[in-house]
């Protein structure tokens, strides 16, 4: 029987370990939320706390080099290296939020500074994708009539879209604001574990993954004929009783396979005159065959060498 040796035990264990730490839900524990006082100096604060608490982030309440931002980083599980060391690291995410309020917000547009404003930030947090909250603008705007218009606001939002890459979010309740973070908290967290999972199922082999409702897993020999069945029902006209007929005469995709290669010229008529069971019903209840043209097209599925074949 195989046996790990101690090193290689400890590689598997370490491997597994990270791979429990990448999933949805676990990977919370592991995203800290660095939050300036200055952000939670609204009612929104609370709400902002409770819901990171909720979710199962840390959170961190320190001075940022701008007022009013939230940064992320990331710690990865301490693991236990060959020689009994304890190695453990933490990982700056590449994301911050800049909170305005609706008040700086207008100042800022008609003082034509909001882009300014903004590339000053980034300066300050380099190598971070921004997101910047308005917090309160359409409140502000009520109270302070003709303050700033429409067209201004959308030009100068546009602008720091354009020039700067920074999305930007109008919200004016502190619930919008506390579930905005929490949604980029989780979507953070989560990031290595999709991007894993997307590089697992590349555009080359996304049929070949069983995570999804419908994928037929095979063991061994185990659910081959299972996957012959859905394979065939994949075909366009072939419906679950065509499947089960041909499955009937030719039982494995290979005796399918090799009865096309022995039938030569007849080979695209080779499943015409099989006959379709009925509901589930004796063969002899119906006269319903497969038929030329789907035969033609089964045969041309299996046997075709050219990619842009059409059934």
């Amino acid at each position: 029987m195989f046996t790990l040796t101690n090193p290689d035990r400890l590689k598997l264990l370490n491997h597994n370990e990270e791979q429990r730490n990448l999933k949805p839900g676990h990977c919370n524990k592991f995203l800290h939320v660095v939050i300036d006082p200055d952000f939670l100096q609204n009612p929104h604060g609370a709400g902002v706390l409770s819901k990171l608490a909720e979710l199962g982030c840390k959170y961190e309440l320190t001075p940022q080099p701008v007022p009013c931002t939230i940064t992320f980083y990331r710690t990865l599980a301490a693991k236990i290296t060959s020689d009994g060391a304890i190695a453990g690291k933490t990982i700056d995410e590449p994301f911050v939020v800049y909170l305005l309020k609706g008040g700086d917000f207008v100042a800022h547009v008609r003082n034509r500074q909001l882009l300014a404003t903004v590339r000053r930030v980034k300066d300050q947090l380099p190598n971070r994708r921004m997101t910047l909250l308005i917090f309160g603008l359409v409140s502000y705007c009520r109270v302070h009539r003709n303050c700033v218009g429409r067209r201004e606001t959308e030009q100068a939002l546009t602008e720091v879209q354009l020039f700067e890459d920074i999305s930007h979010q109008l919200l004016e309740t502190d619930e919008q604001v506390a579930n905005f973070i929490v949604q980029l908290a989780r979507s953070i967290a989560e990031q290595p574990y999709k991007q894993q999972q997307m590089e697992k199922y590349s555009s080359e082999q996304v049929y070949l993954g069983n995570d999804k409702k419908g994928c037929v897993r095979v063991e061994g020999t185990a659910g081959l004929q299972q996957l012959y069945q859905a394979q065939l029902i994949k075909i366009p006209s072939v419906t679950l009783e065509i499947a089960e007929a041909i499955m009937s005469v030719y039982p494995t995709l290979n005796s399918l396979l090799e009865a096309f290669r022995e039938a030569d010229v007849e080979a695209p008529n080779l499943l015409s005159n099989i006959s379709i069971r009925r509901a589930g019903g004796p063969i002899t209840t119906s006269s319903r065959r497969i038929g030329t043209e789907l035969s033609r097209k089964i045969y041309t599925m299996y046997n075709s060498m050219n990619p842009k074949q059409e059934l």
